[in-house]
């Protein structure tokens, strides 16, 4: 297998681990706060490795990666938020349909359409659970696939404009300070706990 898809298949492992751990914790600390230390623990990864330069960058520059900010942001929020209220294979499935439906209008050739359709049984298959599910644990997953298409969108944007890791670096930190005042109003001090460690 080539080097692109063995990220990716790590990232995806990398993900979904993150996601079933934070579900465990969401006893201990709100979703919103859980959002808050994942976006300030990988800014601060980011911002060391990457070291981004921000003199002299235009505002057209700076308005892409506040709009790339804003779908990480709300990407992790409304997917976490979900988690919090419906089973994590489910919320995963309806958050595909964002990306599934990006590729299916994105298409060029039947062949990719067949793979399209081939990955959306796929997602179907692995969320047919019968229970009943929170209507607002539903709504949020399906915020978080249109976040997650449109950040999809600003990713390739912000790449053009920005180089190697200096957006998605600054996206994180801008996120972050987004989600300071949510998180110290839901608690974020409960994280400071031997239980939460």
């Amino acid at each position: 297998m080539s080097r692109a898809v063995w990220l990716v298949l790590v990232g995806i492992i990398s993900v979904q681990a993150g996601a079933a751990i934070a579900k465990d914790l969401f006893g201990t600390i709100s979703p919103t706060s859980m959002v808050f230390l994942r976006l300030a623990t990988s800014a601060l990864v980011l911002l060391a490795v990457a070291r981004p330069t921000v003199r002299a960058r235009s505002r057209g520059d700076w308005l892409v990666v506040v709009a790339f900010a804003l779908s990480l942001g709300l990407m992790n929020w409304a997917i976490y938020q979900s988690f919090a209220r419906i089973p994590l294979g489910i919320a995963v499935t309806i958050e595909f349909i964002g990306p599934l439906t990006l590729a299916a209008v994105g298409f060029r050739r039947r062949r990719d359409l067949a793979w399209v359709a081939l990955a959306a049984a796929g997602v179907a298959l692995l969320g047919l659970e019968r229970t009943a599910l929170d209507p607002a644990g539903v709504a949020f997953a399906v915020v978080a696939g249109a976040a997650w298409a449109a950040y999809i969108l600003l990713s390739a944007r912000t790449g053009r404009r920005w180089p190697g890791l200096d957006g998605l670096a600054i996206a994180s930190a801008i996120a972050t300070l987004l989600f300071t005042a949510p998180a110290a109003v839901s608690g974020v001090r409960a994280c400071w706990t031997p239980a939460c460690w």
